[in-house]
Formats: structure tokens, C-alpha cells, sequence
């Protein structure tokens, strides 16, 4: 009987240590429901610095010696200059372009103009053409005069085709070569008007000069500025003689 005993109780004893084998065996193996360690990485390696929010600030990256982790987005390079290719559009959008050029010192002065000497650029770098632009300047003789009797009379003029010639401004600010109106006489002004494309025609001049006296009065031919609607016309002058006030 007790050799019967011992033996059972050997065989509980053996039993009991081989599930305790089999449970830890399952539990390494997966198939307990116990806690389950890290899956293994899939080999698939990034090629580009991790995003900011991937990792916490301070932790170091794989392959690093250490070092936070710096992701920041490259600073955008600043903008360069432009400017406006009148070579890519017609004759109509390039004058539109020319005659709302801003002035380099005020934005309410013209950027090109008729004077004197010619005919000038003077606009900020920032709204320059790309290139040089061939514009047209023609020119017509003002003849001038006065209408009515006694105290009471208005200055009256009448145009004359003069001649015609192309210059070339830009890109930078500056006088065009060989664009200076011929010289004035005695009650006679030139009117020269800057255009695209086909040479502007009598009827395309205004109907008024509205000519302003300067005072004191002049000693020398002057000039003054004359507003021109037409689709192709970019800027216009008018220089006058010192007696224009009493023609």
C-alpha cells in the first residue's frame, strides 16, 4: 500500500511539472493569451528625415550619433525681380502696359513721358519691361492761334503731320536715344505722340489741347504734357514756343 502511495504521488508530482512545462512552452510560442512581445521590422527603410510629429523632441534617429532629430522645412528663396515681356503680347496689351507705368519717386506720375529732351523712362524696377521696346513717335506741327475779337477770345490750334521715327527705351530708366521734337517757332508747336503699331493718324489727336500759360511768363520753348485715350497710344508732349500765350 505505501509503495502504491509513493508511486502516485511520484506520477502527480511528474504530471504537475510537465503542464507547468507546456503552459510557459504555449506562452513563449504565442498561444497563451498572455502579454505578446514586438512584432519584427518589416526591412523597409525611410530615405527622408522623419516628420516632426513622429517622434518625440530628443529622440534620436536610426543610424544617429545622438543628436535631436531636425525636420524643419527648407526657408522659401525670395522672390526675384520682375518685369513685363512685351515681346509675348500684342500692340494693344503693351501700350496698356506702358501708359499705366507707375513713376519711379510717385506711383500718380506717369513712368514714361514726352518731354523736352524726349522721351523718357523713370519707373520702379520692380514694374521694368524684360527687354528693350521699339516704340513709334510721330510728330505733328501745332500751328497756333487765338479766335474771336477784343478781350474775349480762346486759343485755337490746327495739326499738320510732321514726321515720323522709332526709338527704342528700356529696360532700365533713361532718356531714348534720338527722340528730342524737332525745334519750335515762332506760333509753332510739335506735337509728338509715342505709339504701337501703326502711325497714329490726324483724326486720332485730340480735339483739345487744353494749353496751360506759365507764369511769369517763359523765355524759352517749354514743354508740357498732353493725355492721350487712344488703344495704342502710350504717351504724348507738346513743346511750345516762348509766345505760344500771344500767337
Amino acid at each position: 500500500m505505501n509503495g502504491t502511495r509513493t508511486s502516485r504521488s511520484g506520477a502527480a508530482v511528474l504530471a504537475g511539472a510537465v503542464a507547468a512545462a507546456l503552459g510557459i512552452s504555449g506562452c513563449s510560442s504565442g498561444g497563451s493569451t498572455g502579454a505578446v512581445g514586438p512584432p519584427p521590422p518589416s526591412g523597409r527603410v525611410s530615405t527622408s528625415a522623419p516628420a516632426p510629429t513622429t517622434a518625440p523632441a530628443g529622440t534620436p534617429t536610426v543610424g544617429s550619433t545622438g543628436a535631436t532629430a531636425s525636420s524643419s522645412t527648407p526657408a522659401a528663396p525670395a522672390p526675384g525681380p520682375t518685369c513685363f515681356d512685351t515681346a509675348m503680347v500684342g500692340d494693344t496689351t503693351a501700350a496698356g502696359y506702358l501708359s499705366r507705368l507707375p513713376g519711379a519717386a510717385r506711383i500718380i506720375d506717369p513712368g514714361i513721358f514726352m518731354d523736352l529732351d524726349g522721351l523718357h523712362l523713370d519707373t520702379t524696377g520692380d514694374q521694368r519691361p524684360c527687354g528693350p521696346v521699339t516704340v513709334r513717335i510721330t510728330r505733328f506741327t501745332v500751328r497756333l492761334s487765338h479766335t474771336g475779337s477784343g478781350t474775349v477770345t480762346r486759343p485755337a490750334y490746327a495739326y499738320s503731320p510732321l514726321d515720323t521715327t522709332e526709338v527704342t527705351v528700356g529696360p532700365a530708366n533713361g532718356l531714348a536715344p534720338g527722340s528730342a521734337p524737332p525745334a519750335t517757332s515762332h506760333c509753332s508747336g510739335v506735337l509728338s505722340v509715342v505709339q504701337l503699331g501703326a502711325p497714329v493718324k490726324e483724326a486720332d489727336l485730340p480735339q483739345r489741347l487744353d494749353l496751360v500759360a506759365p507764369s511769369p511768363a517763359p523765355s524759352a520753348p517749354y514743354h508740357q504734357r498732353v493725355k492721350v485715350i487712344g488703344e495704342r497710344q502710350v504717351a504724348a508732349g507738346l513743346a511750345l514756343p516762348a509766345d505760344a500765350a500771344t500767337c
